[in-house]
């Protein structure tokens, strides 16, 4: 039995500010990922939520200005994981803002590495000038849970998620092992600090929007039916990280999929193109391609779905 209650909400709008797609002129696309939420919760106010931060500022602040998006009203930042390309704007968002509270688990600021097949090793944390000094000189408040929390009324985090299912933690792009600073001493990082952000809008259903799912999307899916008892999902939007994964693992992600009855799966990022052509045959009616500059909003059908 589910031991969260969560607020309906009436309305979600989502834009897609950073991708490694590009599908509206003007925009330009970069390995990472930021969105922008527009919610209306259940008594009618409107409220914004900043997903994710991307991994090149300069391009990230391109699109908000050529989209012509007003961020002054921005009441949060959720960040889904450490990495740099969903955490290269984090200050910059926040003076935009003039302040904000930013949601994080307890890891996301402490160093983090890939260790090459070659045993090189580079950062992939957090920049260093997007740090906690940095965020709270420009006027943003950190708050850190590895417990789900509610951002705004209607808007949950999922907290650190549960790996339950076949899902294993897929390494980094080209191999090698993901690494972290925990207490002065350097050991395997699972990833603990990926996170989503869950939504419940009356009359459609729950809409999940991830960054990258190192926890992994089907233990993410899970994590929402046991903390808040949701037996189907409305939408799932965001990166899916099946990247270098066989036909098989992707298969079985499918088949787990199927069981949570999805009309709107709208991946991008680190989703790779594989995954998203099988996504696509096996679910064509819920099937939306995300990329820069895609706005998705309950009761509206996205146009153009693929191109």
């Amino acid at each position: 039995m589910w031991d969260i209650l969560m607020e309906k909400l009436k309305h979600v709008k989502v834009y897609t500010l950073a991708d490694n797609l590009v599908g509206v002129p003007g925009l330009q696309g970069q390995w990472g990922l930021s969105m922008l939420l527009e919610v209306v919760d259940g008594k009618g106010e409107a409220h914004k939520i900043v997903f994710d931060t991307g991994g090149d500022k300069r391009l990230l602040m391109h699109n908000i200005e050529r989209l012509k998006l007003n961020l002054k009203d921005v009441e949060a930042i959720v960040l889904s994981h450490a990495h740099r390309d969903h955490t290269s704007s984090i200050v910059e968002i926040v003076s935009s803002t003039g302040g904000v509270r930013v949601y994080a688990h307890p890891h996301l600021f402490l160093p983090k590495f890939r260790i090459n097949p070659q045993g090189r090793k580079e950062g992939v944390g957090v920049p260093e000038d997007e740090g906690l000094e940095n965020i709270e000189r420009a006027g943003g408040e950190v708050i850190l849970s590895a417990e789900p929390m509610e951002v705004l009324p209607g808007c949950w985090t999922t907290g650190e998620i549960t790996r339950t299912s076949f899902e294993d933690l897929s390494p980094p792009m080209g191999g090698g092992k993901w690494t972290i600073v925990i207490d002065g001493v350097e050991r395997e990082d699972r990833i603990l600090d990926d996170q989503a952000l869950l939504l419940d809008v009356e009359g459609v259903g729950p809409i999940i929007v991830a960054g990258c799912s190192h926890a992994g999307v089907v233990n993410t899916l899970i994590q929402a039916k046991r903390t808040w008892g949701f037996e189907r999902i409305h939408g799932l939007i965001g990166g899916m990280h099946l990247l270098q994964r066989p036909d098989n693992y992707i298969e079985k992600t499918l088949d787990a999929l199927r069981e949570f009855r999805p009309s709107l799966l709208s991946p991008c990022h680190c989703t790779g193109f594989k995954a998203m052509a099988m996504l696509w045959r096996e679910f064509p009616e819920a099937f939306v391609l995300n990329f820069c500059g895609r706005v998705l909003e309950t009761g509206r059908s996205p146009e153009p779905r693929i191109f």
